[in-house]
């Protein structure tokens, strides 16, 4: 068992690492986002960093956010040295899937802060159809937050991943996971959340090749409560 912080990026690989280190009993002490405070995003999939907070609360974790400042890996290293002297964690862990490159550097990342580094999702390139109907049958509820305009259109933006999009991805010729960039995710509701988040107001835009969903609110609902209506 090792006290664990997990890299955030608010998406489906993040979340089913956080999921693994929890079924496996390690101490997850926080979440650890990169973001850029003058976009007020988060670097990974462009989500405002007031719906990331809400995503977090949703989990009960804490989010530390670091703003790259130009610097993202200095930047990252010193918050993780930092984090580790304040939460006294063991290890970082990381959603990659079978990069062997971005491994790596996640590696160096982690040692040169003095940390282990784990990576509860990664696979084999061809096992990726596999772990994105694991995600699916586990509960988790998650939604195309941004979509490469080179590979998929307008859209894709704001689809539920569920057996449909299984189903359409795959024919695509795209990674099932979305692995080199076609599309990105903003999961909303799983085994991890304590409370559900319920988009309710967003739009479609382009920008730098990308769709993107831009979400302007959310809101919490209760899963008990829920439960009870249902």
């Amino acid at each position: 068992m090792k006290k664990v912080a997990v890299s955030w990026s608010g998406g489906k690989d993040s979340c089913l690492a956080l999921y693994r280190l929890l079924q496996e009993k390690h101490e997850v002490v926080c979440l650890i986002s990169m973001v850029s405070a003058e976009d007020v995003r988060n670097h990974a999939h462009g989500i405002p960093l007031e719906i990331l907070q809400l995503q977090a609360d949703a989990i009960d974790l804490p989010l530390i956010m670091v703003d790259s400042a130009g610097e993202y890996e200095a930047s990252l290293i010193k918050s993780l040295t930092s984090i580790k002297k304040q939460f006294g964690i063991d290890a970082i862990a990381f959603g990659s899937l079978y990069m062997e490159e971005d491994r790596k550097w996640n590696e160096q990342v982690a040692e040169k802060a003095g940390l282990d580094a784990l990576f509860p999702v990664w696979i084999l390139e061809e096992q990726a159809s596999e772990l994105l109907e694991e995600f699916i049958s586990l509960g988790f509820q998650s939604i195309v937050c941004r979509a490469s305009a080179d590979v998929l259109n307008s859209s894709w933006t704001g689809r539920v991943l569920n057996e449909s999009f299984c189903k359409d991805i795959e024919a695509t010729k795209s990674c099932p996971m979305g692995e080199h960039g076609e599309y990105h995710t903003f999961v909303v509701d799983g085994p991890i959340f304590r409370t559900r988040l319920e988009i309710v107001h967003s739009d479609v835009i382009l920008n730098s090749g990308l769709w993107s969903l831009d979400i302007h609110s959310c809101r919490f609902i209760d899963k008990d409560t829920e439960a009870v209506m249902k």
